[in-house]
Protein backbone atom coordinates (compact mmCIF):
# COMPACT_ATOMS: atom_id res chain seq x y z
CA UNK A 1 0.00 0.00 0.00
CA UNK A 2 1.55 3.56 -1.20
CA UNK A 3 0.07 7.14 -0.28
CA UNK A 4 2.44 9.63 -1.38
CA UNK A 5 2.47 13.42 -1.14
CA UNK A 6 5.38 14.61 -2.80
CA UNK A 7 7.48 17.86 -2.84
CA UNK A 8 9.91 18.36 0.37
CA UNK A 9 11.37 21.44 1.24
CA UNK A 10 12.89 20.02 4.34
CA UNK A 11 15.85 19.43 3.23
CA UNK A 12 16.17 22.98 2.17
CA UNK A 13 15.44 24.09 5.33
CA UNK A 14 17.87 21.55 7.03
CA UNK A 15 20.71 22.92 4.68
CA UNK A 16 19.82 26.45 6.24
CA UNK A 17 20.33 24.84 9.93
CA UNK A 18 23.29 22.40 9.03
CA UNK A 19 25.83 23.60 6.78
CA UNK A 20 29.27 22.72 7.22
CA UNK A 21 32.85 21.53 6.42
CA UNK A 22 34.75 19.46 8.78
CA UNK A 23 38.12 20.22 10.41
CA UNK A 24 39.78 17.93 13.18
CA UNK A 25 42.75 16.41 13.63
CA UNK A 26 42.91 12.76 14.87
CA UNK A 27 44.84 13.81 18.10
CA UNK A 28 42.44 16.65 19.36
CA UNK A 29 39.68 15.64 21.38
CA UNK A 30 36.15 17.15 21.39
CA UNK A 31 33.87 16.40 24.15
CA UNK A 32 30.02 15.28 23.73
CA UNK A 33 28.72 18.83 23.59
CA UNK A 34 24.88 17.33 23.91
CA UNK A 35 25.00 15.71 27.72
CA UNK A 36 24.38 18.56 29.77
CA UNK A 37 21.27 19.75 27.47
CA UNK A 38 20.71 23.59 25.50
CA UNK A 39 21.11 26.30 27.56
CA UNK A 40 18.09 27.63 27.63
CA UNK A 41 16.10 25.31 25.49
CA UNK A 42 14.81 22.44 27.81
CA UNK A 43 14.11 19.01 26.76
CA UNK A 44 10.93 19.17 27.25
CA UNK A 45 10.40 22.74 24.76
CA UNK A 46 12.33 21.02 22.29
CA UNK A 47 10.08 17.97 22.20
CA UNK A 48 6.96 20.28 21.94
CA UNK A 49 9.18 21.91 18.76
CA UNK A 50 9.42 19.09 17.25
CA UNK A 51 5.63 18.22 17.72
CA UNK A 52 4.92 21.55 16.12
CA UNK A 53 7.65 21.18 13.28
CA UNK A 54 5.82 17.66 12.17
CA UNK A 55 2.48 19.51 12.46
CA UNK A 56 3.84 21.88 9.37
CA UNK A 57 5.28 19.10 7.74
CA UNK A 58 2.71 17.13 7.36
CA UNK A 59 0.02 19.71 6.63
CA UNK A 60 2.88 21.14 4.19
CA UNK A 61 3.15 17.45 2.08
CA UNK A 62 6.21 16.28 2.36
CA UNK A 63 5.75 13.43 4.13
CA UNK A 64 4.88 10.36 2.09
CA UNK A 65 2.70 7.87 3.57
CA UNK A 66 3.98 4.69 2.99
CA UNK A 67 3.39 2.40 5.64
CA UNK A 68 5.50 -0.56 4.89
CA UNK A 69 8.78 1.59 4.40
CA UNK A 70 8.20 3.76 7.60
CA UNK A 71 8.37 0.60 8.95
CA UNK A 72 11.66 -0.31 7.54
CA UNK A 73 12.78 3.39 8.38
CA UNK A 74 11.96 3.19 12.11
CA UNK A 75 13.27 -0.52 12.48
CA UNK A 76 16.79 0.63 11.72
CA UNK A 77 16.35 3.81 12.92
CA UNK A 78 14.86 2.31 16.71
CA UNK A 79 17.98 -0.17 16.47
CA UNK A 80 20.34 2.54 16.30
CA UNK A 81 18.33 4.42 18.93
CA UNK A 82 18.71 1.77 20.86
CA UNK A 83 22.52 2.24 21.25
CA UNK A 84 22.51 5.78 21.47
CA UNK A 85 23.02 7.46 24.86
CA UNK A 86 21.74 10.76 25.50
CA UNK A 87 18.22 9.66 24.23
CA UNK A 88 15.99 12.47 25.77
CA UNK A 89 12.69 11.61 23.92
CA UNK A 90 11.02 9.26 21.68
CA UNK A 91 12.29 8.90 17.90
CA UNK A 92 9.96 9.18 14.62
CA UNK A 93 11.60 8.64 11.80
CA UNK A 94 9.56 9.49 8.52
CA UNK A 95 10.11 9.22 4.62
CA UNK A 96 10.09 11.77 2.46
CA UNK A 97 9.68 11.10 -1.57
CA UNK A 98 12.75 13.14 -2.68
CA UNK A 99 14.85 11.66 -4.44
CA UNK A 100 18.12 12.99 -3.45
CA UNK A 101 20.43 11.77 -1.34
CA UNK A 102 19.97 12.89 1.81
CA UNK A 103 18.19 12.97 5.65
CA UNK A 104 17.61 15.76 8.17
CA UNK A 105 17.68 15.76 11.68
CA UNK A 106 15.51 18.18 13.42
CA UNK A 107 14.09 19.35 16.93
CA UNK A 108 12.88 16.89 19.38
CA UNK A 109 13.80 13.15 17.29
CA UNK A 110 12.09 13.83 14.06
CA UNK A 111 14.18 12.42 11.37
CA UNK A 112 13.59 12.72 7.75
CA UNK A 113 14.68 10.23 5.25
CA UNK A 114 14.60 11.18 1.34
CA UNK A 115 14.14 8.14 -0.15
CA UNK A 116 17.22 8.75 -2.83
CA UNK A 117 19.12 7.43 0.18
CA UNK A 118 18.27 4.30 -1.06
CA UNK A 119 18.78 4.80 -4.27
CA UNK A 120 22.31 5.96 -3.45
CA UNK A 121 23.76 3.61 -1.00
CA UNK A 122 24.86 0.07 -1.70
CA UNK A 123 23.60 -1.67 1.77
CA UNK A 124 21.83 -1.16 4.62
CA UNK A 125 25.16 -0.73 6.60
CA UNK A 126 25.94 2.50 4.59
CA UNK A 127 22.04 3.40 5.12
CA UNK A 128 22.03 3.05 8.55
CA UNK A 129 25.51 5.14 8.80
CA UNK A 130 23.56 8.21 7.73
CA UNK A 131 21.24 7.77 9.91
CA UNK A 132 23.31 7.11 12.98
CA UNK A 133 24.88 10.19 12.16
CA UNK A 134 21.37 12.05 11.98
CA UNK A 135 20.27 10.33 15.47
CA UNK A 136 24.02 12.21 16.68
CA UNK A 137 22.65 15.68 15.67
CA UNK A 138 20.03 15.64 18.03
CA UNK A 139 21.46 13.44 20.88
CA UNK A 140 24.24 16.07 21.07
CA UNK A 141 21.53 18.88 20.67
CA UNK A 142 23.42 20.23 18.15
CA UNK A 143 20.29 22.29 16.65
CA UNK A 144 19.17 22.95 19.56
CA UNK A 145 22.03 24.67 20.37
CA UNK A 146 22.49 26.17 17.32
CA UNK A 147 19.44 27.83 17.21
CA UNK A 148 20.22 29.01 20.72
CA UNK A 149 23.38 30.65 20.11
CA UNK A 150 21.72 32.57 17.09
CA UNK A 151 19.17 33.91 19.19
CA UNK A 152 21.73 35.59 21.50
CA UNK A 153 24.30 36.54 19.37
CA UNK A 154 21.50 38.20 17.01
CA UNK A 155 18.85 39.43 19.41
CA UNK A 156 16.10 36.79 18.24
CA UNK A 157 14.34 34.94 20.30
CA UNK A 158 14.15 31.23 19.38
CA UNK A 159 10.25 31.41 18.91
CA UNK A 160 11.10 33.53 16.18
CA UNK A 161 13.86 31.99 14.35
CA UNK A 162 11.55 28.33 14.92
CA UNK A 163 8.06 30.39 13.44
CA UNK A 164 10.62 32.01 10.59
CA UNK A 165 11.24 28.23 9.28
CA UNK A 166 7.54 27.26 9.43
CA UNK A 167 6.66 29.87 7.21
CA UNK A 168 9.00 29.05 4.46
CA UNK A 169 7.76 25.63 4.82
CA UNK A 170 4.37 26.10 4.37
CA UNK A 171 4.43 29.11 1.86
CA UNK A 172 8.15 29.47 0.00
CA UNK A 173 7.96 33.02 -0.92
CA UNK A 174 6.51 34.13 1.98
CA UNK A 175 8.48 31.83 4.50
CA UNK A 176 11.95 32.71 2.35
CA UNK A 177 11.96 36.42 3.17
CA UNK A 178 10.83 36.46 6.78
CA UNK A 179 13.83 33.91 7.19
CA UNK A 180 16.07 36.23 5.85
CA UNK A 181 17.05 38.48 8.34
CA UNK A 182 17.58 35.62 10.83
CA UNK A 183 19.48 33.56 8.37
CA UNK A 184 21.71 36.94 7.75
CA UNK A 185 22.77 37.30 10.94
CA UNK A 186 23.57 33.83 12.00
CA UNK A 187 25.45 33.24 8.71
CA UNK A 188 29.04 33.50 10.23
CA UNK A 189 28.51 31.82 13.05
CA UNK A 190 26.72 29.05 11.83
CA UNK A 191 29.35 28.17 10.23
CA UNK A 192 32.17 28.14 12.68
CA UNK A 193 29.72 26.48 15.09
CA UNK A 194 28.81 23.65 13.00
CA UNK A 195 32.38 22.12 12.03
CA UNK A 196 32.75 20.38 15.17
CA UNK A 197 29.21 19.29 15.31
CA UNK A 198 29.63 17.38 11.66
CA UNK A 199 32.74 15.86 13.55
CA UNK A 200 31.15 15.20 16.48
CA UNK A 201 28.21 13.46 14.81
CA UNK A 202 30.30 11.23 12.94
CA UNK A 203 32.40 9.89 16.08
CA UNK A 204 29.48 9.16 18.03
CA UNK A 205 27.83 7.80 14.51
CA UNK A 206 30.74 5.71 14.55
CA UNK A 207 30.11 4.20 17.84
CA UNK A 208 26.31 4.05 17.21
CA UNK A 209 26.81 1.81 14.23
CA UNK A 210 29.24 -0.29 16.08
CA UNK A 211 27.17 -0.83 19.21
CA UNK A 212 24.03 -1.61 17.11
CA UNK A 213 25.85 -4.91 15.17
CA UNK A 214 26.52 -2.52 11.78
CA UNK A 215 29.76 -2.64 9.99
CA UNK A 216 31.23 0.44 11.44
CA UNK A 217 33.19 0.95 8.19
CA UNK A 218 29.89 1.57 6.26
CA UNK A 219 30.57 5.31 6.99
CA UNK A 220 33.83 5.61 5.81
CA UNK A 221 33.17 3.45 2.82
CA UNK A 222 30.00 6.10 1.86
CA UNK A 223 32.05 8.70 2.33
CA UNK A 224 34.69 7.63 0.26
CA UNK A 225 32.73 6.90 -2.78
CA UNK A 226 30.78 10.60 -1.75
CA UNK A 227 33.64 12.40 -1.89
CA UNK A 228 34.84 10.82 -5.09
CA UNK A 229 31.66 12.94 -6.45
CA UNK A 230 32.65 15.84 -4.57
CA UNK A 231 33.96 17.93 -7.69
CA UNK A 232 31.12 17.56 -9.40
CA UNK A 233 28.20 18.07 -7.36
CA UNK A 234 24.65 17.95 -8.38
CA UNK A 235 20.77 18.27 -7.05
CA UNK A 236 20.89 14.13 -6.35
CA UNK A 237 23.75 14.58 -3.96
CA UNK A 238 22.30 16.89 -1.30
CA UNK A 239 24.40 15.49 1.40
CA UNK A 240 26.69 16.95 0.26
CA UNK A 241 25.93 20.54 0.22
CA UNK A 242 24.40 19.93 3.87
CA UNK A 243 27.73 17.99 4.48
CA UNK A 244 30.40 18.74 2.85
CA UNK A 245 33.01 16.32 2.93
CA UNK A 246 37.42 17.02 3.30
CA UNK A 247 40.19 14.74 3.11
CA UNK A 248 40.69 14.85 7.34
CA UNK A 249 36.89 13.77 7.44
CA UNK A 250 36.88 10.67 4.86
CA UNK A 251 40.29 9.79 7.10
CA UNK A 252 38.84 9.66 10.77
CA UNK A 253 35.97 8.17 9.63
CA UNK A 254 38.33 5.90 8.30
CA UNK A 255 40.94 5.48 11.14
CA UNK A 256 38.23 5.36 13.75
CA UNK A 257 36.42 2.69 12.37
CA UNK A 258 39.82 0.28 11.91
CA UNK A 259 39.85 0.46 15.73
CA UNK A 260 36.74 -1.25 16.25
CA UNK A 261 35.94 -5.08 15.65
CA UNK A 262 35.62 -6.55 11.93
CA UNK A 263 32.67 -7.11 11.03
CA UNK A 264 30.41 -8.24 7.19
CA UNK A 265 27.77 -5.82 6.09
CA UNK A 266 23.97 -6.78 6.47
CA UNK A 267 22.34 -8.88 4.06
CA UNK A 268 18.72 -8.68 5.17
CA UNK A 269 16.41 -8.65 2.14
CA UNK A 270 14.76 -6.07 3.64
CA UNK A 271 16.95 -3.51 2.46
CA UNK A 272 16.50 -4.12 -0.60
CA UNK A 273 13.20 -4.97 -1.31
CA UNK A 274 12.78 -1.15 0.38
CA UNK A 275 15.65 -0.14 -2.38
CA UNK A 276 13.87 -1.45 -5.30
CA UNK A 277 10.44 -0.31 -4.17
CA UNK A 278 12.02 3.51 -4.14
CA UNK A 279 13.71 3.08 -7.47
CA UNK A 280 10.36 1.49 -8.72
CA UNK A 281 8.07 3.99 -7.28
CA UNK A 282 9.90 7.65 -6.38
CA UNK A 283 13.35 8.00 -8.93
CA UNK A 284 10.87 8.79 -11.97
CA UNK A 285 13.32 5.78 -13.60
CA UNK A 286 12.22 4.70 -17.35
CA UNK A 287 10.40 1.69 -16.07
CA UNK A 288 10.50 0.32 -19.55
CA UNK A 289 14.08 0.34 -19.83
CA UNK A 290 14.46 -0.19 -16.21
CA UNK A 291 12.46 -3.60 -16.42
CA UNK A 292 14.65 -4.72 -19.66
CA UNK A 293 17.43 -4.17 -17.85
CA UNK A 294 16.61 -6.50 -14.76
CA UNK A 295 15.06 -9.11 -17.21
CA UNK A 296 18.58 -9.19 -19.03
CA UNK A 297 21.11 -9.09 -16.41
CA UNK A 298 21.98 -12.18 -13.21
CA UNK A 299 24.40 -9.45 -11.69
CA UNK A 300 21.60 -8.39 -9.40
CA UNK A 301 20.69 -9.33 -6.12
CA UNK A 302 17.57 -11.83 -6.62
CA UNK A 303 15.29 -9.91 -3.44
CA UNK A 304 15.77 -6.80 -5.52
CA UNK A 305 15.39 -8.08 -8.81
CA UNK A 306 12.18 -10.36 -7.88
CA UNK A 307 10.50 -7.55 -5.97
CA UNK A 308 11.10 -4.65 -8.57
CA UNK A 309 10.38 -6.29 -11.31
CA UNK A 310 6.87 -7.70 -9.53
CA UNK A 311 6.40 -3.84 -8.89
CA UNK A 312 6.46 -3.00 -12.41
CA UNK A 313 4.28 -5.31 -13.53
CA UNK A 314 1.79 -4.57 -10.57
CA UNK A 315 1.73 -1.09 -12.04
CA UNK A 316 1.03 -2.26 -15.31
CA UNK A 317 -2.00 -3.99 -14.36
CA UNK A 318 -0.11 -6.98 -15.26
CA UNK A 319 -1.31 -9.00 -12.00
CA UNK A 320 -0.25 -12.66 -12.94
CA UNK A 321 3.49 -11.53 -14.03
CA UNK A 322 4.16 -9.71 -10.83
CA UNK A 323 2.61 -12.68 -8.89
CA UNK A 324 5.08 -14.82 -10.56
CA UNK A 325 8.20 -13.01 -9.38
CA UNK A 326 6.94 -12.71 -5.89
CA UNK A 327 7.08 -16.58 -6.24
CA UNK A 328 10.35 -16.14 -6.49
CA UNK A 329 10.40 -15.51 -3.11
CA UNK A 330 8.45 -17.63 -1.71
CA UNK A 331 10.50 -18.26 1.30
CA UNK A 332 9.61 -14.92 2.36
CA UNK A 333 5.68 -14.91 2.19
CA UNK A 334 5.21 -13.22 5.60
CA UNK A 335 7.73 -10.53 5.23
CA UNK A 336 5.85 -7.00 5.23
CA UNK A 337 7.22 -5.92 1.67
CA UNK A 338 5.81 -9.09 0.43
CA UNK A 339 2.34 -9.13 1.98
CA UNK A 340 2.12 -5.67 1.18
CA UNK A 341 1.94 -6.19 -2.76
CA UNK A 342 0.02 -9.60 -2.54
CA UNK A 343 -2.62 -7.25 -0.78
CA UNK A 344 -2.53 -4.80 -3.25
CA UNK A 345 -3.05 -7.31 -5.83
CA UNK A 346 -5.84 -8.65 -4.41
CA UNK A 347 -7.93 -5.52 -3.62
CA UNK A 348 -7.32 -4.54 -7.61
CA UNK A 349 -8.64 -7.57 -8.28
CA UNK A 350 -12.23 -7.52 -6.30
CA UNK A 351 -10.47 -9.99 -3.76
CA UNK A 352 -10.81 -8.45 -0.20
CA UNK A 353 -11.32 -12.01 1.30
CA UNK A 354 -7.94 -13.37 0.56
CA UNK A 355 -6.26 -10.02 1.62
CA UNK A 356 -8.10 -9.86 5.03
CA UNK A 357 -7.31 -14.03 5.58
CA UNK A 358 -3.73 -13.50 5.61
CA UNK A 359 -3.37 -10.36 7.22
CA UNK A 360 -5.48 -11.77 9.86
CA UNK A 361 -2.71 -14.41 10.84
CA UNK A 362 0.17 -11.59 10.29
CA UNK A 363 -1.89 -9.27 12.64
CA UNK A 364 -2.24 -11.45 15.69
CA UNK A 365 1.72 -12.02 15.80
CA UNK A 366 2.42 -8.03 15.33
CA UNK A 367 -0.39 -5.96 15.95
CA UNK A 368 1.20 -2.95 15.64
CA UNK A 369 3.47 -3.34 12.56
CA UNK A 370 2.35 -0.17 10.64
CA UNK A 371 2.69 -2.32 7.15
CA UNK A 372 0.35 -5.21 8.74
CA UNK A 373 -2.00 -3.07 10.28
CA UNK A 374 -2.60 -0.11 7.63
CA UNK A 375 -2.60 -2.86 5.33
CA UNK A 376 -5.49 -5.03 7.19
CA UNK A 377 -7.63 -2.00 8.04
CA UNK A 378 -7.56 -0.89 4.20
CA UNK A 379 -8.37 -4.44 3.46
CA UNK A 380 -11.46 -4.25 5.48
CA UNK A 381 -12.56 -0.74 4.40
CA UNK A 382 -12.64 -2.16 0.44
CA UNK A 383 -14.64 -5.20 2.02
CA UNK A 384 -17.00 -2.61 3.40
CA UNK A 385 -16.28 -3.80 6.89
CA UNK A 386 -15.68 -0.58 8.60
CA UNK A 387 -16.32 -1.92 12.24
CA UNK A 388 -13.32 -4.19 11.74
CA UNK A 389 -11.45 -1.58 10.39
CA UNK A 390 -12.58 0.67 13.15
CA UNK A 391 -11.20 -1.98 15.78
CA UNK A 392 -7.66 -2.01 14.53
CA UNK A 393 -7.10 1.31 13.62
CA UNK A 394 -8.48 2.45 17.58
CA UNK A 395 -5.83 -0.57 18.53
CA UNK A 396 -2.87 1.17 16.62
CA UNK A 397 -3.88 4.76 17.29
CA UNK A 398 -3.51 4.42 21.04
CA UNK A 399 0.14 3.68 20.53
CA UNK A 400 0.91 6.10 17.76
CA UNK A 401 -1.86 9.05 17.94
CA UNK A 402 0.34 11.38 15.54
CA UNK A 403 -0.48 8.79 12.79
CA UNK A 404 -2.64 11.09 10.52
CA UNK A 405 -3.37 8.41 7.78
CA UNK A 406 -4.65 5.79 10.38
CA UNK A 407 -6.66 8.96 12.11
CA UNK A 408 -8.01 9.64 8.32
CA UNK A 409 -8.72 6.03 7.52
CA UNK A 410 -10.57 5.60 10.84
CA UNK A 411 -12.81 8.99 10.51
CA UNK A 412 -13.57 6.51 6.90
CA UNK A 413 -14.08 4.05 8.89
CA UNK A 414 -16.69 5.42 10.89
CA UNK A 415 -18.36 6.68 7.87
CA UNK A 416 -18.88 3.79 6.53
CA UNK A 417 -20.76 2.73 9.66
CA UNK A 418 -23.06 6.09 8.90
CA UNK A 419 -21.44 7.40 12.34
CA UNK A 420 -21.25 10.89 11.38
CA UNK A 421 -20.62 12.02 15.54
CA UNK A 422 -17.54 9.97 15.36
CA UNK A 423 -16.05 10.46 12.25
CA UNK A 424 -16.76 14.27 12.43
CA UNK A 425 -14.51 14.13 15.70
CA UNK A 426 -11.80 12.09 14.39
CA UNK A 427 -11.60 14.12 11.21
CA UNK A 428 -11.25 17.03 13.44
CA UNK A 429 -8.40 15.47 14.96
CA UNK A 430 -6.72 14.01 11.42
CA UNK A 431 -6.86 17.99 10.92
CA UNK A 432 -4.95 19.03 13.62
CA UNK A 433 -2.29 16.57 13.60
CA UNK A 434 -1.71 18.67 9.99
CA UNK A 435 -2.20 22.03 11.67
CA UNK A 436 -5.29 22.67 9.23
CA UNK A 437 -7.39 24.35 12.12
CA UNK A 438 -9.84 25.99 10.31
CA UNK A 439 -11.43 22.21 9.10
CA UNK A 440 -10.31 21.27 12.62
CA UNK A 441 -13.06 23.36 14.23
CA UNK A 442 -15.15 23.20 11.49
CA UNK A 443 -15.72 19.45 12.22
CA UNK A 444 -15.86 20.04 16.11
CA UNK A 445 -18.62 22.68 15.32
CA UNK A 446 -21.01 20.05 13.62
CA UNK A 447 -19.75 17.57 15.74
CA UNK A 448 -20.92 19.68 19.11
CA UNK A 449 -24.82 19.51 16.82
CA UNK A 450 -24.80 16.34 15.55
CA UNK A 451 -23.47 14.13 18.83
CA UNK A 452 -25.32 13.10 22.03
CA UNK A 453 -24.12 12.31 25.35
CA UNK A 454 -20.41 11.95 26.43
CA UNK A 455 -19.78 12.22 22.44
CA UNK A 456 -20.57 16.73 22.69
CA UNK A 457 -18.48 16.83 25.73
CA UNK A 458 -15.66 14.83 24.15
CA UNK A 459 -16.18 17.47 21.42
CA UNK A 460 -16.04 19.89 23.67
CA UNK A 461 -12.87 18.83 25.20
CA UNK A 462 -11.29 18.19 21.85
CA UNK A 463 -12.32 21.99 21.03
CA UNK A 464 -10.40 22.93 23.96
CA UNK A 465 -7.62 20.77 23.78
CA UNK A 466 -6.59 22.03 19.97
CA UNK A 467 -7.49 25.58 20.52
CA UNK A 468 -4.26 25.53 23.19
CA UNK A 469 -2.00 23.69 20.38
CA UNK A 470 -3.10 26.19 17.80
CA UNK A 471 -2.06 29.01 20.62
CA UNK A 472 1.19 27.42 20.96
CA UNK A 473 1.36 26.99 17.09
CA UNK A 474 0.62 30.78 16.51
CA UNK A 475 2.86 32.30 19.27
CA UNK A 476 6.23 30.29 17.48
CA UNK A 477 4.59 32.14 14.13
CA UNK A 478 4.28 35.51 15.45
CA UNK A 479 7.51 37.31 14.72
CA UNK A 480 8.80 39.03 17.75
Amino acid sequence: MKRSIKKNLYSLICAMFITSAAQAADNIFIPEMGTAGARGMTVQTERLYGEYFMRKARGAGIISYDPVMTEFINSVGQKLVLNANNVYFPYEFFLSADPSLNAAAFLGGKVQVNAGLFHYTDNEDEFASVLAHEISHITQRHIARFIEEQSDRGAISIASIIGSIALAIINPTVGAAAFSTSAGLMAQTGINFTRDNEYEADRIGISVLDKAGYNPMAMSTLFKKLFSMQGNINSAYALLIDHPLSEIRVAEAYNRAKNLPKRKNSTDPNFMFAKARVDVRYMNLKLNEFKERLQNTEKVNKYYKNYALALIYYGEKNYSKAKEYLENLSSMASNDFIVDLYTDIDLESGNASSAISRLRVLYSKKPYDSAITINLANAYLKAREGKQAQQVLEKFLQKYPNDSFASEMLTESFLQQKNKCQALITNAQTMALKSDYTRAFNSLNDAMHTCKGSYSQIARAQYSKISSQKDFDEKLEKRR
